[in-house]
């Protein structure tokens, strides 16, 4: 059994600039972020980076999907350190434009496994609120 938590906003930029922002994986606009480390290209799928948290956290992640055509990308925990509460964890970020205005909606979905999972969401609910938060003051005018 697995646990879910999804979070989502709408951004008034247009669709190209959100994605562009998302898509290189490196979360400069998110402010819990110090510094990531690629080990190749952003849009290559088993590409790996190493994320360093502002509160010391590091996490290194692997892309297991991306596409350009939907605008979608997908990525799995695979070293904490401290270590997270929980067996796997794999996280989706998909961008779609909102034709009424030209913004967009990004939606942020994580899959934890069960163990330690209720910990692992609420922590990930605020995160990514947080995250959210922070691309749309970086993307909006």
């Amino acid at each position: 059994m697995s646990s879910q938590n999804t979070e989502s906003r709408v951004i008034n930029a247009p669709v190209q600039k959100v994605w562009s922002a998302l898509r290189a994986q490196d979360f400069k606009f998110w402010s819990l972020v110090k510094t990531v480390e690629q080990t190749a290209s952003a849009t290559e799928v088993g590409s790996t980076r190493k994320v360093t948290f502002t509160d010391g956290t590091v996490q290194d992640y692997r892309l297991v999907e991306f596409s350009e055509l939907h605008n979608t990308l997908t990525y799995e925990i695979v070293d904490s350190e401290p270590a997270v509460p929980v067996l796997s964890a794999q996280h989706t970020i998909r961008v779609f434009r909102v034709s009424a205005d030209d913004s967009t909606f990004v939606q942020w979905s994580s899959d934890f496994s069960s163990v330690g999972s209720e910990a692992a969401v609420a922590d990930s609910k605020y995160k990514k609120l947080e995250a959210l938060a922070d691309l749309a003051k970086a993307l909006e005018n």
